[in-house]
């Protein structure tokens, strides 16, 4: 009996050992089989295709979703290197580089995972160019409106129907036409930011900013056209899709020529307000990594302009605080190397609500208790609105609103006024008439003018 329980207890004892033997080996086997099928590559599946041929791209302009994959195809003679504009150095999607050539016969496929518009070109035959448009239909980034008046929007719309999908040098024709057309020239900064907004959105950042457009490198009217309100809008648009860019813009504005760069940095401080959701202690604090002053300065102004005059809907309801009968309070508020620009740029809060009173705002400016300093940018600021929106209707008229101040005062107005002028490519005979059709402050505007602004 006990001989026969030692075999059962074996026998017991075997069978579980049998079991457990299986059961690791099929725990193994697949566990080995998850991570071959994990880890072994896949065949590249392409959702889009564009063909290179001795003529060019093919479709020339592709419109796909966030995600898509998307291949070229050489068909044609030549080596294909497709990559994202500027060229030579493929700044506006650097991860989209082929990095070599592809021969005829070859094929690269590339997945664009950010949203936006970008150029492209062969970079072994820079003048063959294309633009892919990723779309987001997850995430809607809205309309952007900044032409307030909506005598400006029929304006506006005239223009913007001047841009072409799929032919960049359109934008040209629209810089000329606006030029030649002084009166609007001078008063079209927020008609700009939309022009701006919709050339980035068919033709990418660099084709929008024209400067590395191989066909065109001696324009340089971006910049000059409606004191760069058409640069801060491609800003605007290329921090709302991509808004990683908060983190390092200090690279953005590298390929824009250094006499036009200023304008640039100005409007990263408008995308930084987009991108940062209107938190406007930290786009400054961004604004501080730009490296030189002037690019700093011109970074705060952008966010200044952006929060005083920027979507109606955050007025009054910023992180710093203010209302529009006080738009001074964060200025007062602001460290020292922020003041200058927010002073430049509050009394657009008060104009909200207060429109074309121009005599408030030099009471704002004139009896809120402010240093000279302070005083000097808020009336600075009054002469730039000053230019812009009456320089078509009598400029000399506006002598009279500074008829109480003193000459420091005016002087600084005056700044402001032909600072303005200049930015806008106004012609120095112009201004030269204007000081001399002042009855009473000729000689401190021939001062300005003479002595720089």
């Amino acid at each position: 009996m006990l001989k026969q329980l030692r075999y059962a207890a074996l026998f017991i004892l075997a069978l579980i050992a049998l079991l457990s033997f299986a059961w690791y080996i099929l725990r193994t086997t697949a566990g080995s089989y998850n991570r071959v099928s994990s880890t072994a590559p896949r065949a590249a599946v392409s959702d889009y295709e564009i063909s290179y041929t001795n003529a060019g791209f093919t479709p020339g302009t592709l419109e796909v979703p966030l995600g898509a994959r998307v291949t070229f195809q050489n068909h044609s003679d030549i080596p294909l290197w497709a990559a994202s504009d500027p060229h030579p150095t493929h700044t506006d999607y650097p991860e989209f580089d082929a990095q070599k050539d592809y021969l005829p016969g070859q094929a690269y496929t590339f997945q664009f995972t950010k949203s936006g518009t970008f150029g492209f070109h062969n970079h072994e035959r820079s003048l063959d160019r294309g633009i892919i448009r990723v779309t987001d239909h997850v995430h809607d980034l809205g309309n952007i409106d900044k032409t307030i008046v909506a005598s400006q929007r029929v304006v506006r719309d005239k223009y913007l129907a001047l841009l072409q999908p799929g032919q960049p040098e359109s934008i040209f024709t629209l810089l000329d036409t606006i030029e030649a057309d002084q009166g609007l020239s001078s008063d079209c900064h927020d008609i700009a930011h939309d022009l701006g907004h919709r050339s980035y959105e068919l033709y990418g950042f660099s084709g929008a900013m024209t400067y590395s457009n191989p066909t065109r490198l001696s324009h340089t009217s971006a910049d000059d056209i409606c004191a760069g309100g058409y640069i801060h809008g491609i800003l605007e648009e290329l921090f709302l899709h991509q808004p990683e860019l908060k983190t390092a813009p200090a690279g953005i504005c590298a390929g824009i020529p250094e006499i036009n760069r200023g304008s640039c940095f100005h409007g990263i401080g408008h995308g930084l307000m987009f991108a940062n959701r209107r938190d406007v202690p930290v786009s400054l604090g961004t604004c501080q990594t730009l490296g030189r002053i002037d690019y700093i300065h011109r970074c705060y102004e952008g966010v200044w302009m952006e929060m005083f005059w920027g979507n109606t809907e955050h007025a009054g309801a910023n992180s710093l605080g203010w209302t529009l009968e006080q738009p001074l309070t964060p200025c007062k508020n602001a460290v020292m190397d922020e003041k200058p620009a927010c002073f430049l740029y509050a009394h657009l809060g008060y104009l909200r609500t207060h429109h074309y009173d121009f005599a408030g705002v030099v009471k704002l400016c004139d009896q809120s208790g402010l240093g000279q300093k302070d005083e000097s940018y808020c009336l600075k600021g009054l002469g730039i609105t000053i230019m812009k929106h009456v320089t078509s209707h009598h400029l000399a008229n506006s002598e009279g609103l500074v008829s109480g101040l003193n000459s420091w005062q005016k002087y600084a107005y005056y700044q402001g006024v032909i600072g303005y002028a200049r930015l806008s490519d106004v012609s120095e005979s112009y201004l030269r008439n204007f000081c001399g059709s002042l009855k009473n402050d000729g000689a401190i505007c021939f001062d300005v003018l003479k002595n720089g602004t």
